[in-house]
């Protein structure tokens, strides 16, 4: 563990944003990722506009062994390997980014 697997606000949550055509696998790719890394999924929507797919995943990973850096690069790396866009925040962030 090289760092604090803690949020700003000390939740252990990330929120995962994934974009891209659409396409089987994606779901399962993301996911599958997530377990190995013991990482939980909380809450999950995702939709389909016409060939387009967006999903918006909130994750606890206070149970993981790494920390969110490798949670990061691990998910972005499986993002890449089935052709699509993530980004992975802490929940904080995400928060702070999306406030009207």
């Amino acid at each position: 563990m090289k760092g604090s697997k803690e949020s700003k606000d000390g939740n252990g949550r990330i929120v995962i944003t994934t974009f891209g055509k659409d396409k089987t696998g994606i779901v399962a790719g993301i996911s599958s990722e997530l377990s190995k890394m013991n990482v939980n999924i909380e809450d999950m929507s995702s939709s389909k506009l016409e060939d387009m797919f967006v999903m918006l995943i909130v994750c606890n990973i206070n149970k993981s062994k790494l920390d969110i850096n490798e949670i990061k690069e691990r998910i972005e790396k499986a993002g890449k390997k089935i052709r699509v866009n993530t980004i992975v925040q802490s929940e904080e962030i995400f928060k702070m980014m999306h406030r009207v």
